[in-house]
């Protein structure tokens, strides 16, 4: 794995796998099949809105260009199951997610301190003309009419995008497994990051790693994005997924640094 700095709390890790990404095409297939739809659909004052699975509202113009996520890549909440090749790979991903954390936190060591849990990472796929536009991981979705149903985002700290396909920038290279657009911006860090298989970014969770992604041209985009988090939300309940990192300050190193 070798990490870089680019400052402003924005790293890159390259050179982590390098997998089959028609293996994981396949899997996405499955895991689509499997899933009940990305969004819900509310009503209010005669005008019909979608709501992500993270709790963010849109009308139903933007829909069309918000990316697809499959939160539940391991399907506890079907009967269908995936293979145990695929399954191998959700725990290689989630292990990676903790490897590559430790290692930023060797740059950035405070991060140790406020990264108390994680939930589990999902997959996120951006298709043709699907978009994000800026915004912030740690944002909640709020509104008079609408408010609030899911206060998690607001203890994020640090996101790590895992990136599962190459982004390529001609036509006459894509293959049925790459993709064209779908850069990842991030505003304050002054950065730009072509996705490439076997690379990620990690970053802060509010506002100094605001990003956004821009459209996809050609193909599908596909990444694994984890979250690490601080704190109790008020509306947590026992057994709800937390996943607990005890030992991330002792595996960063974090006693011994230097003052």
């Amino acid at each position: 794995m070798k990490m870089t700095d680019i400052g402003s709390g924005l790293c890159l890790a390259e050179n982590l796998f390098d997998f089959n990404p028609q293996d994981i095409i396949d899997y996405l297939s499955f895991l689509r099949q499997m899933e009940q739809g990305t969004f819900t659909y509310i009503e209010e004052n005669g005008k019909k809105y979608a709501i992500n699975k993270t709790g963010f509202k849109f009308d139903m113009d933007s829909v069309s260009i918000a990316p697809e996520r499959f939160t539940d890549p391991l399907c506890k909440g079907f009967d269908q199951k995936p293979t145990e090749e695929q399954k191998n790979l959700v725990v290689f991903l989630e292990d990676l997610l903790y490897k590559v954390l430790v290692e930023y936190c060797k740059i950035y060591p405070d991060a140790a301190t406020v990264c108390w849990w994680r939930s589990a990472g999902h997959f996120a796929t951006y298709s043709n003309g699907q978009r994000i536009g800026p915004h912030c991981d740690d944002q909640i979705p709020h509104d008079d009419s609408f408010g609030i149903t899911n206060e998690y985002p607001k203890h994020a700290k640090v996101s790590i995008n895992i990136y599962l396909n190459d982004c390529v920038e001609k036509e006459e290279e894509l293959n049925g497994t790459n993709f064209m657009g779908g850069w990842i911006k991030f505003r304050h860090a002054k950065y730009t990051h072509k996705p490439k298989m076997g690379t990620a970014v990690i970053y802060p969770a509010n506002f100094v790693g605001t990003h956004e992604v821009t459209p996809v041209t050609h193909g599908m985009r596909i990444a694994y994005l984890g979250s690490f988090l601080y704190g109790t939300p008020q509306n947590a309940v026992p057994n709800d997924g937390r996943i607990w990192m005890t030992n991330l300050k002792k595996d960063s190193g974090f006693y011994t640094r230097q003052y």
